[in-house]
């Protein structure tokens, strides 16, 4: 393509589309008394990241993301790791801004490296703003999709920080934080590493938390985490159970959904399989199968076969196995699969994203 045709396409690009306007002067900057932008001008760098972050904060209407190819992050990246961007928490918090909408797009994502990360992490104990700390979870939330950059935020050990973010005052950084944990484990390479960690327990006391946001995540990361066969044990001594059931009725679907997902991974062990019972997680599995949830549905169908089903297999006194036991074993099978049908049929007649 000719210059001239460059010309004529970036012209149709929308403000923001791009980095061009930042990068121009990153390298501008570089003719200055200091030759480096950040010591002559910081006020400048700190006006074109807030104008960035401006135009793409909202993620549906970001110029940005309409751009498929990979942007050019290494001039924020060099800025992030001067000592100009890490004494200043407002230049910080910009220019984080910037990268966490940076780190939205698949290409980006999938061209980090091991520095990169050890830059980002280095924010998250921020000692002189805590919304610095929490810009950099919320990168780290978008950048964990990426299996590769799991095991790089493994290398680099960033999990314990993450943790130590959940016990702030503000529940924005609680989220942020909560968030990458959840997008960490989601990797079976994550879930290891954070049960190793220990990081459930500072998890627990979030499933009660007053905001949505926090309680969601939070939800995600034991449904996550409840797939770990040797976290389960952690879970259930966490005293997590009866907050899970408790979820299980919450009108907010994100939440009853993870928590139905995490009582069907729970009760394949029998130790958690009666505390489920005992905290009266049978009735409002039961709504949920006839609920128009089809994930809902799934996960608490498959809790209530693990929980009813071995109680219909063998007479409870003698333990033996009769084919009247079988027919209450199929029985239930049949009725949990109806319900789910009925669900399904009920959600794609009545739904507000149904075709007309």
């Amino acid at each position: 393509m000719s210059d001239t045709a460059d010309d004529l396409s970036n012209a149709k690009l929308k403000p923001g589309a791009t980095l061009d306007k930042f990068n121009e002067a990153i390298k501008r900057g570089e003719s200055g008394s200091h030759r480096n932008i950040l010591v002559d001008n910081p006020g400048l760098v700190e006006d074109l990241a807030v104008e960035f972050y401006k135009y793409n904060e909202n993620p549906k209407e970001s110029p940005n993301l309409e751009v498929e190819d990979e942007d050019d992050c290494s001039f924020v990246m060099d800025c992030l790791d001067h000592d100009c961007c890490t004494d200043d928490a407002d230049l910080a918090l910009a220019l984080l801004r910037m990268l966490k909408v940076l780190s939205r797009k698949y290409a980006n994502r999938c061209n980090l490296e091991s520095e990169d990360i050890r830059i980002i992490a280095k924010y998250l104990h921020n000692k002189d703003s805590l919304y610095v700390a929490g810009e950099a979870a919320s990168i780290f939330l978008n950048i964990c999709y990426e299996k590769e950059n799991v095991l790089l935020v493994i290398q680099e050990n960033v999990v314990q920080h993450l943790a130590e973010l959940l016990d702030s005052p503000f529940e924005d950084v609680q989220a942020n934080a909560a968030g990458a944990l959840q997008s960490l484990s989601f990797q079976e390479e994550g879930r290891v590493h954070m049960r190793e960690a220990n990081v459930l327990p500072s998890l627990f006391p979030l499933l009660t938390h007053p905001s949505v946001k926090v309680r969601t995540r939070t939800v995600g990361v034991i449904h996550n985490m409840s797939s770990d066969v040797g976290s389960i044990k952690i879970i259930r001594t966490g005293n997590a159970i009866k907050e899970l059931v408790r979820m299980l009725a919450a009108p907010q679907v994100s939440i009853c959904g993870s928590a139905a997902g995490a009582i069907q991974n729970m009760s394949r062990e029998q130790a958690s399989k009666q505390e489920i019972v005992e905290a009266g997680g049978v009735p409002p599995l039961l709504d949920l199968m006839f609920g128009s949830d089809v994930q809902s549905q799934v996960c608490a169908a498959g809790a209530l076969l693990n929980l009813l089903g071995p109680q219909l297999e063998s007479d409870p006194n003698t333990g033996i196995q009769t084919p009247f036991n079988l027919s209450q074993r199929r029985g239930l099978s049949r009725l949990v699969m109806l319900s789910v049908v009925t669900g399904m049929a009920f959600h794609g007649l009545y739904t507000d994203d149904a075709e007309s």
